[in-house]
């Protein structure tokens, strides 16, 4: 019994490795004789050690345990193994094992993975100094489960696992000098290990993830070739061109015939000639007017206060009463009496204190009052020349006080000028507005289209006498405001507008040039200048001007852009972009050049004559 139990024994020493090419496995199918438990503890009945390397992906990793019998897979680890680069990894192996009805443990020192792992919910084991896995703990409460520490690869083991025996191994010249001893021969050809029936897997199709280095660099790659083909075979140029404009002017000179005077010659429709309509009104306005003459009341005061005048000359300076003392700001002040300021000597210059009294109103015409409570501060003698002001002057210590601002005001002549001057200026500003308004009503009664418009300008409209009424006793009447009205006839014609504007047009077509398009016609620029008015035949001649707007024709649907386009094309064909816009720029029949090439880092136009496009835009457009 013995002797069956060491062979046995050697048999599972020297049992060989199963390797499972298709899926890339190496593992063992009986257990090493220094697996087994030399402790009483028991052993779990189903589990598989799997080793892993550095570089496998999860695919790999799945397809060694999917086929695995055993409950419980213990997966050896490396460090920096490609499956620790993302815990998506560690869920999916996870989620993929439970649903197969196996749990997965990891044998590992590294300490990303082990993070990653526990975060994930799979066991993590260390490995022992020796670089042996220390693969489970002999900690746990349930005897099932208390396993010793694997010193090698573990594979499946049964129940009926032979444990290593103590008795020490013979060898077989041992056992050849044993059978010269009487024993029974051992046949040789026994000891060898038993084969084991490889089990044929069915074919499978497994799909390896790309890696992510490989994937990113064949894409760059890609991007890099394509944008080479597109830069060599592709590229392309839209060149945007503004025509050169300019400004037309043209006069004309059109009659203004009175329709009723004149209704026989306009019928016959003489070139340069429409037709106008008389047009009268009177205006009449009123307007209130504030009165800007004041007087001080006797309920105001002045102030007053003393100063001190000093005298630098080397003479005596009399003054006489009501002299006046003024400040910077314009308000003066006078003594009441007369003082004699002694002159200077060599301890300093004469000086003599006297009281001023403030003035109703001050240099500029305005009320003082209240105004004259000022702060110490130097007065000159306006009286004095220029050069006698340093000679002279006054200089106070304290405020001056005592300036109430109370005062009337009343109707001086220069108010009543005023006003009749503002009434005047108003009633023909309103009379010009007013013959406006009227012409819009007439547009409006009209049922088509036909809008009037009012002859302005110089002469244009006649003003009749202006009118105004105002109370003869009002100056020097003490009131906050007067009222004053007036009236004024005015009259004017109004013609046809379109009509005007259609001659004017006509006249600046005629002018054009023909390599260029009237691309706008200003009709706010319309002026006139009235150069003959017959009120006995109700004609009206005048100038009118008007300006329109100018540019080149670049029209590639006809025959003169089309030569044109192609004698740039022609020019700037290969050339770099700068040398070809100062060409284009420098041509009378261009204003303005943008060029767009494509792809944009294109240094140059494109050789191809069908590659560049040319788009052109309207000078009134471009900003």
């Amino acid at each position: 019994m013995s002797e069956k139990k060491s062979k046995k024994s050697d048999n599972s020493e020297k049992a060989p490795k199963k390797i499972d090419e298709k899926n890339g496995e190496s593992f063992e199918k009986d257990v090493e004789p220094d697996l087994a438990n030399d402790s009483d503890e028991g052993t779990v009945s189903a589990r598989k050690v799997v080793y892993a390397e550095i570089d496998d992906e999860i695919t790999s990793i799945y397809d060694k345990i999917r086929n695995i019998k055993a409950v419980d897979v213990y997966v050896v680890l490396p460090k920096r193994a490609a499956i620790f680069q993302s815990i998506i990894n560690l869920k999916i192996l996870k989620r993929k094992a439970e649903k197969l009805g196996k749990s997965v443990y990891f044998v590992t020192n590294d300490k990303n993975g082990t993070y990653l792992a526990t975060q994930v919910g799979i066991t993590v084991y260390d490995r022992s100094a020796e670089g042996k896995p220390s693969l489970f703990s002999a900690e746990s409460s349930d005897e099932k489960l208390r396993i010793t520490p694997l010193k090698a690869t573990v594979n499946s083991v049964e129940d009926d696992t032979p444990t290593r025996t103590n008795e020490r191994k013979l060898s077989i010249s041992e056992l050849l000098r044993k059978n010269k001893g009487g024993e029974k021969t051992v046949d040789v050809t026994k000891l060898q290990t038993p084969k084991i029936k490889e089990k044929k897997d069915k074919p499978k199709f497994v799909i390896v993830a790309p890696n992510r280095h490989a994937l990113i660099g064949l894409v760059v790659l890609s991007v890099f070739v394509l944008l080479t083909i597109i830069y060599i075979a592709l590229p392309g140029a839209t060149i945007y061109l503004t025509p050169s404009a300019s400004v037309l002017e043209k006069s004309v000179n059109i009659t203004l015939a009175d329709f009723q005077r004149n209704k026989t010659e306009l019928d016959t429709r003489p070139p340069q000639m429409i037709a106008s309509y008389p047009l009268s009104i009177t205006t009449k306005k009123s307007l209130k007017f504030v009165p800007t003459g004041k007087k001080f009341s006797e309920r105001g005061s002045n102030a007053s206060g003393k100063i001190t005048i000093i005298n630098t000359t080397n003479q005596e300076w009399p003054l006489i009463p009501q002299t006046r003392f003024q400040t910077d700001d314009g308000i003066v002040f006078r003594i009441p009496t007369g003082v004699t300021v002694p002159r200077a000597t060599n301890q300093g210059a004469g000086k003599v204190q006297a009281f001023v009294v403030a003035d109703p109103i001050d240099a500029y015409g305005a009320i003082v009052g209240e105004r004259g409570n000022i702060e110490p501060t130097k007065f000159f003698l306006p009286g004095l020349k220029d050069d006698s002001r340093s000679k002279l002057y006054g200089e106070s210590a304290e405020n001056m006080s005592g300036g109430v601002t109370d005062y009337i005001s009343y109707i001086s002549k220069e108010d009543i000028e005023a006003a009749r001057a503002k009434l005047r200026a108003d009633l023909i500003k309103s009379s010009i507005e007013e013959l406006r308004q009227a012409v819009a009503e007439k547009t409006k009664l009209v049922e088509n289209s036909t809008v009037y418009t009012l002859l302005e300008g110089d002469k244009a409209v006649k003003t009749g006498e202006v009118k105004i009424s105002i109370a003869d006793d009002l100056e020097g009447k003490e009131l906050k405001e007067f009222d004053i009205s007036g009236e004024v006839s005015v009259s004017g014609v109004y013609y046809e507008r379109d009509a005007m504007l259609e001659i004017l047009k006509n006249e600046l077509l005629l002018k054009k040039s023909p390599q260029k398009d009237l691309i706008r016609v200003n009709e706010d620029s319309t002026n006139y200048r009235i150069f003959e008015w017959d009120e006995d035949r109700g004609k009206i001649k005048m100038t009118a001007n008007i300006k329109g707007i100018e540019q080149f024709a670049i029209d590639p649907n006809k025959e003169n852009g089309q030569r044109l386009l192609n004698k740039i094309r022609d020019h700037i064909a290969g050339k770099d972009i700068e040398s070809a816009r100062l060409y284009m720029q420098n041509l009378p029949e261009i204003n303005k050049v943008e060029i767009q090439s494509w792809p944009m880092w294109a240094p140059t136009i494109p050789k191809l004559h069908d590659n560049i496009k040319f788009e052109i835009r309207d000078a009134m457009n471009v900003k």
